[in-house]
Formats: structure tokens, C-alpha cells, sequence
């Protein structure tokens, strides 16, 4: 792991728990903030393949990874408007698919289809939500996200302190 993993490690730290605590007010900051964050792990890689003269396909990814927190900089309302969007009419196609499944299983005179039914209507409410409310379901997808984010950083922490003092030689 290289220094830098462990300062973007703290950073969404700081960056989950924000979101967990605070997230109607912050949204179109906190996607600032991780496009300043992408931006720049994007800038580190570039910079690493031109240090180290070895691009496995860092210099890629550095460069989709900047242009990505560029865009992330520049519109983050649009950004903030479109996710949740986006997510509930894939959770409304994929639960509508699902509902035939359910069809099939009423049909063959299985008791699951109960379970299925009820399981797939609150999917597919879930999903009309954030579709007709995109914002709400935004604040809630937010919290979610810093979640992780809190728990992907605690992780990334702790394996940051496990390999340290080892310095494990990766194969390039």
C-alpha cells in the first residue's frame, strides 16, 4: 500500500460519517469533495506511472478516474439528481421481471410465492420512491453510501496497519 491509500483511507472516513450524519445539507458538497478526492487519486496515479516508468494500466485509470472527479467537481446537483433516478427505474425494471417469477411460482402451486410477492411489492415501492422522490430517496442513499464508506475506510485502515511493517513486494 502506498501513503497516500492510508490519507484517502481517513478521508472517507470523515467523508462516511458526515454522510451518515448529515445528509439532506451536504449532498452537492460531499460530491465535490469526492471529486477533489478522485481527482487527485487520479493525479497520484498518473504521477506514479510517470515516476516509475511502469503503466499496467494505471495511467487509464488515472485518467478516467480525474475526467470522472472533473465531472463530479463541475455539476454536482446534476450528479445528486440523476443517481437515485437512475437506481429506482433499474429497481422497478428488475422487480417487474421478477413479479413474472413470482407468477410462475403461484402457478405451480408453491407456498413461496407468498414470500416472493411480498418481498418484490416492497422492492418495487422502494423503487417508485426514489423514481417520484428522487431527493428523500437521495438522503437515504446517501446514509447508506457513508456507511460503507465508514466501513470500507476502517478496513482499508486496518489492512494499511497489518501490511505495513512487511512491506510485501507486489508482482507487476
Amino acid at each position: 500500500m502506498k501513503k497516500y491509500d492510508i490519507a484517502s483511507s481517513v478521508l472517507f472516513l470523515i467523508l462516511g460519517i458526515l454522510l451518515l450524519v448529515v445528509p439532506g445539507g451536504i449532498v452537492t458538497t460531499v460530491i465535490r469533495v469526492f471529486g477533489i478526492i478522485i481527482l487527485i487519486l487520479g493525479i497520484l496515479s498518473i504521477l506514479n506511472v510517470a515516476k516509475t516508468k511502469v503503466n499496467n494500466g494505471e495511467m487509464v485509470y488515472g485518467i478516467l478516474i480525474g475526467v470522472l472527479g472533473l465531472v463530479f467537481i463541475s455539476n454536482p446537483e446534476v450528479i445528486a439528481s440523476i443517481i437515485p433516478f437512475v437506481f429506482g427505474v433499474w429497481i422497478v425494471i428488475k422487480t417487474s421481471f421478477k413479479l413474472q417469477f413470482v407468477v410462475a411460482l403461484k402457478r405451480s402451486n408453491s407456498k413461496d410465492y407468498i414470500k416472493s410477492l411480498v418481498v418484490n411489492i416492497i422492492t418495487l415501492i422502494l423503487g417508485l420512491v426514489l423514481i417520484f422522490n428522487p431527493f428523500k430517496g437521495a438522503e437515504t442513499l446517501i446514509r447508506i453510501i457513508g456507511g460503507f464508506m465508514i466501513a470500507y475506510s476502517l478496513l482499508d485502515i486496518l489492512n494499511y496497519g497489518i501490511t505495513k511493517p512487511k512491506k510485501v513486494k507486489v508482482l507487476k
